[in-house]
């Protein structure tokens, strides 16, 4: 193979998303994203990821040659993205020192292309010259991540944990954000030295001038998965402890101890404030306690933070099968609007909140069976006064099964958010180079003006 530059551009930035093209290989579609990923000459929309779709499919199909003609043009301008799916393809083929070659490429062009350069040295036995070329790299935690990763099963823990020990000295004086401690406990579990892991986190959280979740967590998981329940259970009792609840109560329930689980809750949601109060609410919820888990999650609920949680446990009470106490959650939420000055920052998160609540009953009744309900609470908003109405009506048509109407809706849009919308949807209605099109129109005309029908 030819990997010598030519004077072509790299692959801008795909139009079609990745999700689209998988759309259309799942429908059975690859001849026209082969055809579209020929266009890189003329531009076409989505050529790139057309292309990556396209090769991963061949491939996957046993046409190593169509595979490569298909990347080849892409591959030969060395764009980085272009280089490493090309490079994955090679491996897989059994021919490592090719994609090695053509990786080696990029040397000092792209950040992201040495530590695959070290997996493939690994991979042909030569993990030395790995550990050589992202030795004088490691203060980027890319590279340290890399140097970990690539090395597992090599034989070369011990040289790596002396390697990641320096850093973790720098580390806890300047708390930096490259997580030696994380990286040299992976090191050193996977050699059997839990201890040493554990010990190594634990000092990141006693000396650092911070506490970083990242450690906490990794810790919590590392006594997690060895069964030390009471270092585990010691953890979540500290000012840090709420980032550790999760893992104990999850070991616990896997245990069979549930009883021991929901004491932990208790004191979380007693000690840790409003994570502690979801960890409560979960557990009660997922032993069929759904009144109980409501009370727990008041002061989540209070806090109106954001409406992250409440469709979370919209979601969850639905999940265990409470639709009715979702609703009837959801109107007492209503009937409590906050508290707000009396101001124009007052109005406006004001009608924030008014909104996420409207987009909430909508997404429950369409969720519960009552889409109508849904469609007629979006028909009494226009596109300014309702964010994404029509991506959103589009969706609850199509729970319907009134996938013509919802086509309908998005296509008199103008807006670029919701071209993948139309065109997935176009896809499963058997309309593919439709779905193409939807890409190519004007800036500011409906995507009605590129369909054909």
């Amino acid at each position: 193979m030819n990997f010598g530059d030519l004077d072509e551009p790299a692959p801008a930035l795909a139009d079609v998303s990745a999700r689209t093209v998988g759309v259309l290989l799942e429908h059975g579609h690859l001849d026209l994203v082969v055809e579209a990923a020929g266009s890189i000459r003329t531009g076409g929309p989505g050529a790139w990821e057309c292309a990556r779709g396209a090769a991963s499919e061949l491939s996957r199909r046993g046409e190593r040659e169509a595979a490569w003609q298909v990347l080849d043009p892409y591959v030969r301008p060395r764009s980085w993205a272009a280089v490493k799916t090309a490079a994955e393809l090679l491996e897989n083929w059994g021919r490592a020192e090719e994609a090695l070659a053509l990786v080696r490429t990029q040397e000092g062009q792209d950040r992201l292309a040495a530590p695959v350069e070290a997996r493939l040295l690994v991979a042909l036995g030569r993990a030395e010259e790995a550990m050589d070329l992202l030795r004088p790299h490691l203060g980027d935690w890319y590279y340290l991540q890399g140097l970990v990763d690539a090395t597992e099963g090599a034989g070369l823990d011990e040289q790596v944990a002396d390697l990641i020990a320096p850093l973790v000295e720098l580390e806890a004086r300047t708390s930096g954000p490259l997580l030696a401690s994380v990286r040299l406990a992976e090191v050193l579990e996977r050699q059997g030295r839990v201890d040493e892991a554990a010990r190594a986190l634990q000092r990141n959280l006693d000396t650092g001038s911070s506490i970083s979740v990242n450690v906490v967590e990794a810790l919590a998981q590392l006594l997690a998965r060895h069964d030390r329940l009471r270092e585990l259970d010691d953890l979540t009792t500290r000012s840090y402890g709420q980032y550790a609840v999760g893992d104990l109560i999850g070991k616990l329930e896997e245990l069979g101890r549930t009883e021991a689980a929901f004491a932990v809750a208790r004191r979380a949601a007693a000690n840790h404030g409003t994570r502690g109060a979801a960890h409560l609410a979960d557990l009660l919820l997922r032993h069929g306690r759904p009144e109980e888990a409501l009370e727990a999650a008041r002061p989540l609920l209070a806090s109106r933070d954001c409406g992250c949680y409440e469709q979370d446990l919209l979601a969850k009470l639905l999940d265990h099968g409470h639709p009715d106490t979702a609703h009837d959650l959801l109107a007492e939420l209503a009937s409590k609007p906050p508290r707000v000055t009396d101001d124009e920052d007052g109005a406006a998160y004001l009608a924030e909140w008014e909104e996420r609540l409207t987009g909430l009953r909508i997404w429950l009744l369409s969720e519960t069976g009552r889409a109508d309900e849904a469609v007629a609470v979006l028909e009494g908003f226009t596109d300014d006064e309702f964010f994404l109405r029509r991506e959103t009506l589009a969706g609850v048509l199509q729970k319907q099964g009134r996938h013509e109407e919802a086509i309908a809706v998005l296509a008199a849009s103008t807006e670029s958010l919701e071209a993948y919308e139309l065109s997935d949807l176009l896809i499963r209605q058997g309309r593919p180079r439709e779905a193409f099109a939807v890409f190519t129109k004007a800036p500011d005309a409906p995507f009605s003006s590129v369909l054909g029908r």
